[in-house]
């Protein structure tokens, strides 16, 4: 249900279960994660998680395997490890990701797009999370990324009233960063992101996260290709033209 799709500078993560909304089943959290590890070892600069069906982005995981997990205990932590590994991938991962999204996003869905550095709204979005409709909870570390992005407080609200808000809301409490018209949802930022120079892109992701050996990397891009090629550009009035 996943596919990869490579043009230029760009890898594209398409959720393609349209039927089921995009609901993830359980086997396939790790045919996700294996998607995404494609995309990093490609020599895109940015990885765009997407849906192939503009009325879903993702209806989260597949509600019709709950049942299953009533008794079969295994089967609980085969689950959570399996969906926990592949969305500490996505965040994880060296290079920018972007998640689009369009139509519904529900539960897991907000955690897959959560993972994202940065996540781009249709106008006719929505978003819920809605384990307490279902007596279930939350994973720590989505709740954690919800937390960082809108606030405590937002958060609560969220989980405890299990409402369903539109795209409008969700930027306004920071869920999402920007909302664009259907037509060319997110293509700017695509197309801005994919022409700045890879070595800055990864060291001002690793920056960012708070990663180790930052420092280096400061130091070391004044000796890089991209550096030489944007310094160039920028004394000739041109646009850079960086390599892979």
């Amino acid at each position: 249900m996943f596919k990869l799709e490579i043009e230029g500078p760009v890898a594209r993560v398409v959720i393609d279960r349209g039927e089921k909304r995009n609901a993830i089943p359980i086997a396939c959290w790790s045919a996700l994660e294996r998607t995404v590890n494609d995309a990093a070892a490609s020599d895109a600069r940015l990885i765009v998680i997407t849906s192939a069906d503009p009325g879903s982005f993702c209806a989260g995981a597949d509600l019709s395997e709950l049942p299953a997990l009533i008794d079969d205990v295994k089967k609980r932590h085969i689950f959570r490890g399996a969906m926990s590994s592949a969305l500490a991938r996505i965040r994880a991962v060296g290079k920018p990701t972007l998640a689009l999204v369009e139509g519904g996003c529900f539960g897991a869905g907000v955690s897959l797009a959560m993972a994202c550095d940065m996540r781009v709204a249709g106008p006719n979005s929505s978003y819920a999370i809605t384990p307490a409709r279902f007596g279930i909870s939350y994973p720590q570390p989505d709740l954690a990324r919800l937390a960082e992005l809108v606030g405590p407080g937002q958060a609560a609200r969220l989980l405890y009233g299990a409402e369903t808000i539109d795209a409008t809301e969700a930027h306004r409490i920071g869920l999402v960063e920007l909302i664009c018209h259907q037509a060319q949802i997110g293509a700017d930022m695509i197309e801005r992101i994919a022409g700045n120079a890879p070595y800055s892109l990864c060291a001002l992701k690793a920056t960012l996260a708070g990663r180790f050996g930052v420092d280096k990397r400061f130091d070391d891009a004044f000796a890089s290709a991209d550096f030489a090629e944007g310094w160039q550009a920028f004394r000739s009035g041109r646009k850079p033209s960086f390599g892979g």
